[in-house]
């Protein structure tokens, strides 16, 4: 039995500041099954250094050229017929919180979220495009309301919503990085009682941790550790080219290299950097939001988070167990047969592709 989708072909798009992922499934439902997703396209390009940074778009029609080659229009991959397609807001350029007015659900209305989003988001609201909804977690107070907002900036909504109508492909949704990552790696209808999770998301250009409690994301926050950052560093300190310190880093992580007896210094001290990050991370949550519950687990995902002994590191500073997830854990199909850390790095086209397969156009919180 085939769930229908008013979108058939519908596909998630992972934009990046130095790649773009594509992944479309197909939803399906069996009685041994039940709901799950056959992985029906993955494909990815990289994008020539300085098209896009830190989520602007600063070379729409080189990202254009790129983007037409991802979808077939040019070179030898099949046609991407369907224009439907969800899209991520980049990290540094978006906001993502939960907050709580003083009303009943029946008294919320678009302008009482607006007045009190302001009081959070770091730009001016009529510069703003802010999405909202209501989380029913049972843990609010009589008389206030739990919402999750998502803002970005207009000029960074409007850059990728012109970039995608320019080549032919229709958003259905743009979403806040952080939503997708969490879709893919929080265990979907899973109730975590009395536990909060956390997330790591560790990429090549930026990374950031994501709290999920009370089945909801509470917040998030970018970290200063990248690949990006590691890599400068290594070439700085270790006075070697950098296609030489990634290559370093790719094959050593958090191990001794008796050719570069500094290396494991400069990855100890940017590995004790992050966990100091996490670390304030965590005790933000645990002092400033409502009735928080402990963090359990420290969940990773990203290009980085299979490093060599850095969930290990992370582990014992922590003192928080801390592993690579699995970002194919939601899609219910035994028959993928793909490695648990073969994919840490497509966790957010996951879970942009679950939504774009399910009801794009419908909000989500997960």
């Amino acid at each position: 039995m085939l769930i229908n989708n008013p979108f058939n072909g519908a596909f998630g798009l992972d934009i990046g500041d130095t790649t773009v992922k594509l992944l479309r499934l197909k939803k399906y439902w069996r009685p041994k099954h039940g709901i799950y997703f056959d992985i029906k396209d993955i494909r990815q390009i990289n994008l020539p250094a300085g098209c896009i940074e830190s989520g602007e778009i600063l070379q729409p029609e080189l990202v254009k050229e790129k983007l037409k080659v991802l979808l077939g229009k040019h070179g030898r991959s099949p046609a991407v017929k369907a224009p439907w397609v969800v899209v991520n807001l980049p990290v540094a350029k978006s906001f993502l919180k939960l907050i709580r007015i003083n009303a009943s659900e029946e008294e919320i209305n678009d302008q009482a979220v607006r007045f009190e989003a302001s009081k959070h988001l770091p730009m001016d609201m009529k510069d703003m495009d802010v999405d909202w909804q209501i989380i029913k977690n049972g843990d609010n107070a009589a008389g206030v309301t739990s919402i999750l907002v998502g803002a970005a900036p207009k000029a960074i909504t409007n850059s990728y919503c012109e970039l995608l109508e320019s080549i032919g492909l229709a958003p259905l949704a743009l979403e806040v990085e952080d939503l997708s990552v969490a879709r893919s790696l929080i265990t979907a209808n899973k109730t975590y009682e009395n536990e909060a999770r956390a997330i790591l998301d560790l990429g090549g250009s930026q990374s950031s941790m994501i709290i999920y409690d009370k089945g909801s994301i509470q917040f998030s926050a970018l970290i200063p550790f990248s690949g990006d950052l590691i890599d400068t560093a290594l070439t700085q300190r270790l006075n070697i080219e950098r296609v030489k310190a990634t290559q370093l880093k790719n094959d050593n992580g958090l191990n001794f290299v008796n050719e570069y007896p500094d290396y494991l210094k400069v990855m100890t001290e940017m590995s004790e950097k992050l966990v100091e990050n996490i670390y304030q991370k965590i005790l933000f949550y645990r002092d400033h939001f409502y009735k928080p519950n402990p963090i359990t687990h420290i969940t990773m995902s990203g290009g980085l988070s299979s490093m060599t002994n850095l969930d290990k590191f992370l582990t014992d500073k922590l003192q928080t167990e801390t592993r690579p997830g699995n970002v194919w854990k939601n899609l219910f199909n035994d028959n993928l047969g793909e490695d648990r850390n073969s994919g840490l790095s497509l966790a957010a086209a996951i879970g942009l592709a679950i939504r774009a397969a399910s009801w794009p156009i419908e909000k989500q919180k997960l």
